[in-house]
């Protein structure tokens, strides 16, 4: 499915009934990343995945943010005329989920983060070559751009984080990840589950993180 925002043609997936799940996928990857998850909770929740700008079918605009990303978020939200919601995030989305997630928490019903912490400036991303190394399936300027401002994050991104009163389930890949749970120190209502096999765990673990986030969702 498609629609034209003001960031240019964002395509999506849209999947089973009941309660909506926003999908937002890891840098690289697309809407379909997450069908091994979708097609389970699909049977009682409204599954709906975005591909980001510049990734899957969504339009290569060679000008890329996570503000822009954001947006196109926001967009798909009104796109769609959603009430409340619940979003799981992976890594890139779930910087942005982040970033989206203080000015929308009076509609998100549940908030699902998979080993991403609020972004700090404790890191070093190394600058992306101006070619990729081998063939890619999304615009590799994302890459570039996106690490530039991981870089540098902008401190309201953890400001506005601070004090988020929305139920909120952290599921990392490290046991005793500090930063993980710092950022369940700056919220209100959160927890951290460890599934300890690295940062793809939707991936690596499908069914024990199906078994951690069904449950949540179903509560919220």
């Amino acid at each position: 499915m498609q629609f034209q925002s003001a960031i240019g043609t964002i395509t999506y997936t849209d999947e089973g009934t009941g309660p909506p799940v926003l999908f937002l996928h890891a840098l690289g990857r697309s809407a379909s990343d997450w069908s091994t998850v979708t097609s389970h909770l699909a049977e009682d929740h409204r599954c709906i995945a975005i591909d980001f700008p510049g990734h899957g079918e969504s339009e290569h605009t060679g000008n890329y943010s996570f503000t822009n990303m954001a947006d196109s978020v926001l967009d798909l939200i009104a796109e769609l005329d959603l009430g409340r919601f619940s979003i799981v995030a992976h890594s890139m989305g779930a910087t942005i989920a982040w970033i989206v997630a203080p000015d929308l928490a009076a509609r998100i019903d549940a908030l699902v983060v998979e080993d991403t912490p609020v972004p700090t400036d404790r890191h070093t991303y190394p600058e992306a070559p101006a070619q990729p190394p081998q063939p890619v399936d999304y615009d590799w300027q994302v890459r570039r751009q996106v690490f530039a401002e991981l870089n540098d994050p902008d401190p309201k991104w953890r400001q506005n984080v601070t004090g988020l009163a929305v139920p909120t389930l952290l599921v990392t890949g490290t046991a005793d990840d500090q930063e993980m749970l710092e950022t369940a120190a700056l919220l209100t209502d959160a927890r951290v589950v460890t599934i300890p096999v690295g940062h793809w765990i939707h991936q690596e673990a499908t069914a024990e993180y199906l078994d951690t986030v069904r449950p949540f969702l179903a509560a919220n």
